[in-house]
């Protein structure tokens, strides 16, 4: 078979890619040999003096705002600290605190605790109390005391304290808290401060914003005041101090399109910073985690009724008659009639005459937030088999595999190279009919808004381990162990005008119609993972409550449900 263009073009562009991606991952080998994930505990073997607690908490404080400040009080402590700047809020919180103050004063998320944004008329602290109460419970004997401006954060989130002040704006918190670190017996001492996030409401949260920028200085100078009380203590250094500085949220600002990976990580809303410091810490800089290749170019928008018919080439060969197959394509949602992410029943790719369930034929559509493979075959039996759901706004990898084992037939779905589910369709019978291969949506069902691309067609199941390896991939290279059954291959990326060219080896051509043809240019990553895995990867503010837990030797029980993980430095 004589080498295809296409793909030989995808090799060379990707080359770089490639290259740099192994030097990448280079660099994280080596920087796992230094600092290597170990699994956690729940203790902590604390070689000298009682543990003790300062407990530092900033309202609306960006994570990328406070890194670009270079902020003298906070960055003293980055050498004996673990730390993030893409550490995490809640992400359906939004301007409101309540939910984040919560998570981080429980150690448990919304669904728990019941508070819903400022809301706390479901509001469960008894189930789930708060770590003030957890501490005076675990030791009658601890001074633990807190301050804050915020009246609702007083009226809602201080029980348990043996002192708690509602006070008069974030110098009367400082000042609170610096007589307080003055008491010899003092456990934990609690500072709540307000004015980052009532700047960066008024003005913009971001550090080129000079009202802001103020605000963080401030903010920064009265934790360098309550750090000096700290150390001047008497019996400083015989004691046993966990430090931690932390937002609650971020704040909503326009970041530039070249930082947009549609991930979590790109909204500034849920983009806080966590410091967890004490001189018996070696440094561990916790960073946003590798989230795949991206997948740039010019891409056709199927919205409307716009799709592409394939009218080169013997449409009979994407007949699923009783062989087996492998489909795959990439999609990317934008959002839909409703305004969110979620579909009824668009088609991607189908053989029908009309998508419906009365005519033979097969499609791929989507449901809610996930995706679907449909198909009836000339047995008269018709049938569905689930995918999985699929990031928002970014590029999701779908593959449906059509398997004969012990003469029967079953249909295997994947998504972002990982299975899904497993129909048995033997009594379908063949899926054949005489219509064309379309791209995109039909007239009879609901329209998609969304970008498809590197769609592949194949005359043979790919297994497990190829699916996995090559579907997050893009194109198709010449050294792919099934190269020699692939029957079409539609980049979709790059067409121009009203082709999209088939740069397999039958050159089976689309042509689009139906609507109106948009392309936008796109530069997203593939198979990027979801918010609630990248989530687990960052400190989030649920984590806290176990940190300080563990920090002061409470035994941490599995009655109280708690959903935040403790960090190690190493």
């Amino acid at each position: 078979m004589t080498a295809n263009p296409y793909i030989s073009k995808t090799l060379r562009l990707l080359l770089p890619t490639v290259l740099a991606l192994a030097g990448l991952w280079a660099c994280r080998e080596e920087f796992a040999r230094k600092i290597p994930e170990t699994e956690y505990t729940d203790s902590i073997d604390v070689a000298f003096g009682t543990p003790r607690v300062l407990y530092i908490i900033a309202d609306g404080a960006r994570g990328k705002s406070v890194q670009q400040a270079n902020l003298p009080a906070i960055g003293s402590l980055l050498p004996n600290s673990i730390y993030s700047w893409e550490s995490l809020s809640d992400e359906e919180t939004g301007s409101q605190n309540g939910t984040n103050w919560a998570d981080m004063l429980t150690g448990v998320q919304k669904a728990k605790h019941g508070i819903q944004g400022d809301n706390f008329a479901n509001a469960d602290l008894e189930d789930f109390p708060l770590l003030f109460e957890r501490i005076q419970a675990a030791n009658p004997e601890s001074d633990v005391r807190v301050y804050t401006p915020s009246p609702l954060f007083f009226e809602q989130l201080t029980a348990g304290a043996k002192e708690r002040e509602l006070l008069d704006g974030d110098a009367a918190v400082k000042d609170a808290a610096i007589s307080a670190l003055e008491v010899d017996t003092i456990t934990m001492v609690t500072l709540h401060f307000t004015g980052i996030d009532q700047a960066g409401s008024q003005y913009g949260y971001d550090l080129s914003v000079p009202q802001y920028r103020d605000a963080l200085l401030a903010f920064d100078g009265y934790v360098g005041e309550v750090l000096d009380a700290v150390k001047s203590r008497p019996n400083y250094s015989q004691e046993n101090w966990l430090v931690v500085i932390t937002s609650s949220k971020g704040g909503e600002y326009p970041i530039p399109d070249e930082e947009n990976d549609n991930t979590i990580f790109s909204n500034p809303e849920v983009n806080t910073f966590t410091i967890f410091h004490s001189l018996r810490y070696q440094t561990r800089v916790i960073s946003k985690p590798f989230l795949g290749i991206r997948f740039q170019g010019d891409f056709v928008r199927f919205q409307q009724q716009l799709r592409g018919e394939v009218t080169a080439g013997d449409n009979d060969i994407y007949n699923l008659d009783n062989e087996a197959f492998t489909i795959e394509l990439k999609v990317k949602k934008n959002p839909g009639p409703n305004n969110n992410y979620r579909y009824n029943y668009p088609a991607l790719l189908n053989k029908r005459e009309r998508w419906t369930w009365d005519f033979v034929g097969w499609t791929i559509f989507l449901e809610e937030d996930f995706w679907m493979f449909n198909a009836r075959g000339l047995g008269n039996n018709v049938g569905q088999t689930r995918g999985g759901t699929l990031a928002n706004a970014t590029w999701n990898s779908i593959a449906v595999v059509g398997v004969v084992r012990d003469n029967e037939r079953f249909v295997r779905t994947y998504t972002n190279g990982q299975f899904n589910n497993e129909v048995n369709i033997t009594n379908y019978g063949s899926i054949t009919n005489n219509f064309p291969l379309m791209l995109g949506g039909q007239a009879d069902n609901g329209q998609a808004d969304c970008y498809i691309s590197d769609v592949r067609f194949w005359k043979v199941a790919l297994p497990d381990d190829v699916i996995s390896q090559y579907s997050c991939e893009i194109g198709v290279p010449e050294d792919h162990p099934y190269y020699d059954f692939l029957a079409g291959l539609w980049p979709v990326v790059g067409s121009e005008g009203n082709t999209i060219d088939d740069m397999g080896p039958l050159g089976s051509h689309m042509t689009l119609g139906g609507a109106d043809i948009t392309r936008q240019y796109q530069s997203d990553f593939v198979c990027a993972p979801s918010s609630a895995d990248l989530g687990a990867l960052v400190p989030r503010n649920v984590d806290i409550p176990a940190q300080i837990i563990s920090w002061l030797k409470i035994p941490r029980l599995e009655s109280w449900q708690l959903d935040g993980r403790v960090w190690l430095d190493r």
